[in-house]
């Protein structure tokens, strides 16, 4: 296990996503982005989707995991980092959401750039909860 990785969305234990793709990583707890970042829903699978405007937004609300190489590429591959229209995978900095946040680590977030988002369907969100993930579509 040598990467961390910052999850917001489908990924997070109890989304859909999260059995298939997140079997082998380990969870370091609940943690937030340190920037402010826009977390919205996007297109008619109402995919969360956290837009790279730092500054903007709210202190995301998600989890930490440790993940080997081989959970990173099922993670790259379903964000679709390979692709002109997929997420972006970009080091950020975030610390831990207990009462004294002091807890503060580098992690890999997937991001989309603010030109790719053009279908938005929620107002900026702090986190993604259990009501977003019930409109969520998984890929066919």
């Amino acid at each position: 296990m040598k990467h961390h990785v910052f999850v917001y969305g489908t990924l997070k234990k109890g989304f859909p996503n999260h059995g298939h793709y997140m079997e082998s990583a380990k969870r370091l707890g609940n943690y937030q982005t340190i920037e402010r970042y826009p977390l919205v829903l996007c297109g008619a699978r109402y995919v969360p989707c956290m837009i790279y405007s730092p500054g903007v937004g709210h202190h995301v609300e998600g989890e930490l995991y440790k993940v080997d190489d081989e959970c990173l590429n099922r993670i790259d591959a379903l964000e679709r980092i390979q692709d002109s229209d997929g997420y972006r995978r970009t080091v950020i900095r975030v610390r831990s959401s207990g009462p004294l946040n002091q807890d503060i680590k580098e992690a890999l977030a997937y991001f989309m750039l603010p030109e790719q988002v053009t279908d938005c369907r929620s107002n900026d969100l702090k986190r993604y909860g259990l009501d977003q993930a019930k409109k969520y579509t998984p890929k066919k």
